[in-house]
């Protein structure tokens, strides 16, 4: 197998948004190169760090002013050394990415400008590379190898983006290697790669998604300049690729920390060895599992193809936000296998792509992927048949999806680690036809205050919250039911002493939820339910003004917070011309309210419905129905 697709300028003479793409690369590259320069005397700073505290806004890197970080939501402009070096990480993204560009320029045209730009890009990071400081997103400055804490970088802030720029930078060498000259590929391999094994190589330590990274920049590097001591690293060492395939992935084909997002950074990550490894003819052992994750991931899709978002992510993923990572694996597994066919539903799914503030792919307009242009530029995906997506449980995983022709639900009901995870417990996710009616926000970045206050507590989830607290605990469900319109889950001391059990059916008009809590001990239970922007409250209620009753855990951030007075048990409200009626039985004893809280992002408000039981045992009844 060669990396370039074997059509690629026949493919682009042959389609204008090839074309288009091809000259929106070369202005691009011109102005990066233009005024390209980097000192190995700065340190660059996690990603994480440029986020908005006031609201988890993305702030707006801006090539041309290192001093410029602006919230792209609320405006507000931050100032300071580590947002100063955010943006250097952010600027040798850049130059990894000009230098990607560039080759894919030299293909195309076979301007040896393009040679000289890859070539003063990636040179001056081998150069230079041992003058750039071992340091982590800790802001901790190392000396060696044998003192550095885990997850330390020299480029960028962490051995996973030093993997990241790794695989990146062999991608682009791959490109032009029979062009660039065997001078130039040692020099890089001895005075940057080599050193780049040696920095990642003590970090790989155990079963985790950046472990995975970490060895398939390992063992891209090896497969290139065959470095046997890579190669055996990445594939037979203690923690090697396949071990972490086999042990952090679950039977049912989904990465074990729980978070969509993960599942396919992880995937990311090693599908770029899995086509290195084809390229180079190596048995990458553990290859069926990454085909059987791609499949599986169609299947737990919602009918829109927006993806449930349990745990850490980023807000509303969809399948097209990593067509990328599937083009890849339509490079690996061929035009006619199950996951191109995959590939072309997603492609033609008429929902925009949904994009990433951190470790961004390339796409032009959004549309057109690098991977689409260079791998597999004469894959035609507008002749396809649609596969239906399968009603599954995915008890391994702590999941369940269950569908019928209008409704999709989805229901997370426990945890398998610590990693990532989002104390929400018995979460669900729900959409209507085309729409979404309620969805997990994941969060915005990790250095975000309101990732911490809000975004990570149980309160902004769709569950149960017992006495105002977040659940602590990381647990499997105990028991499950499953049918393919029906999940009921249990488990014991969600709380100490707290048990919960939440058994939801979809019917042809709507769904129902019984969510039942016992304790020997007396509780506040607040059943919640989030409701997108878009749903507008049409019922004539006789509300008070009112407090929540607790100002921590996230209830600081609810907001016009009324208390329904003589409650029927009977609210509506309208999306476009749908009309949504929610039921709640037995609701005596209950106080129920309604009010406003934080979407993702924050300039987004959703409407909360809280039902509130003080009791021992409770049970609480919701039936919705759509007309």
């Amino acid at each position: 197998m060669r990396y370039l697709n074997e059509n690629f300028n026949k493919s682009i003479d042959s389609n204008p948004k090839f074309q288009s793409m091809i000259e929106n690369m070369k202005r691009e590259v011109n102005d990066f190169y233009s005024n390209f320069h980097d000192d190995p005397e700065l340190n660059s700073e996690w990603g994480h760090y440029y986020f908005c505290n006031d609201d988890g806004g993305r702030l707006i890197f801006d090539l041309h002013n290192k001093k410029n970080h602006i919230c792209s939501i609320c405006g507000k402009k931050f100032n300071g050394e580590i947002y100063d070096g955010v943006w250097i990480y952010y600027y040798r993204n850049e130059a990894v990415l000009t230098a990607l560009k560039a080759a894919v320029l030299y293909a195309r045209l076979k301007e040896e400008r393009y040679l000289e730009i890859i070539k003063t890009i990636i040179g001056f990071y081998a150069q230079n590379y041992t003058l750039f400081k071992i340091h982590n997103k800790e802001r901790q400055v190392f000396d060696n190898y044998d003192e550095m804490n885990w997850g330390c970088g020299r480029i960028l802030p962490q051995g996973l983006n030093e993997s990241i720029i790794a695989i990146r930078l062999i991608n682009a060498l791959e490109i032009v290697k029979d062009d660039i000259g065997d001078d130039f590929l040692y020099f890089t391999y001895k005075n940057m790669f080599k050193e780049m094994f040696y920095l990642l190589k003590p970090q790989v330590n155990q079963i985790h998604n950046i472990r995975c990274w970490n060895n398939s920049a390992i063992g891209i590097i090896g497969l290139f300049f065959n470095d046997k001591e890579m190669i055996d690293f990445a594939f037979e060492g203690t923690y090697n690729i396949n071990r972490q395939l086999k042990e952090g992935v679950t039977k049912d084909f989904f990465w074990y920390e729980g978070s969509i997002h993960y599942n396919f950074f992880t995937l990311e990550g090693v599908t770029n060895l899995l086509l290195f490894s084809k390229i180079y003819n190596y048995n990458f052992e553990t290859e069926e599992i990454i085909k059987k994750m791609f499949i599986e991931a169609y299947h737990y899709a919602f009918l829109n193809h927006y993806l449930p978002n349990p745990n850490d992510g980023w807000p509303s993923i969809n399948l097209k936000t990593y067509s990328y990572i599937y083009q890849m694996a339509v490079k690996c597994f061929g035009y006619n296998s199950e996951v191109a066919e995959i590939l072309k539903n997603i492609l033609n799914n008429k929902n925009e792509r949904t994009t990433l503030p951190l470790s961004k792919p390339y796409y032009f307009k959004n549309d057109i992927s690098y991977e689409h242009l260079v791998l597999n530029t004469d894959f035609e995906y507008k002749d396809y048949h649609s596969i239906v997506q399968q009603t599954k449980n995915y008890e391994l995983s702590q999941f369940g999806m269950i569908r019928n022709k209008a409704f999709n639900l989805f229901m997370k009901y426990g945890l398998n680690s610590p990693s990532h995870a989002h104390p929400d417990i018995m979460n669900i996710e729900l959409t209507y036809k085309s729409y979404l009616v309620t969805r997990d926000m994941s969060n915005p970045g990790y250095q975000s205050r309101l990732y911490k206050e809000w975004f990570k507590k149980t309160i902004s989830h769709n569950t149960v919250v017992t006495d105002f607290k977040n659940i602590e605990k990381t647990i499997q469900a105990d028991e499950v039911f499953y049918t393919n319109t029906n999940i009921m889950a249990k488990s014991n001391n969600i709380y100490p002493g707290v048990n919960y059990k939440r058994d939801v059916s979809l019917n042809d008009n709507g769904f129902s939820d019984e969510f039942s809590v016992s304790s020997v001990d007396e509780h506040i239970y607040d059943y919640v339910f989030h409701l997108e922007k878009e749903f507008s409250l049409t019922s004539k209620l006789n509300l008070r003004k009112t407090q929540i009753g607790h100002n921590d855990n996230g209830y600081q951030y609810l907001t016009d917070i009324y208390e329904v007075l003589d409650f029927d048990g009977n609210l509506e409200f309208i999306r476009d011309s749908d009309h949504f009626k929610f039921h709640f039985d037995e609701i005596n004893e209950k106080k129920v309210f309604i009010m406003k809280s934080f979407d993702n992002p924050i300039n987004n408000k959703r409407t909360t419905i809280i039902v509130r039981s003080k009791a021992k045992n409770t049970i609480f009844k919701l039936k919705m129905e759509v007309k």
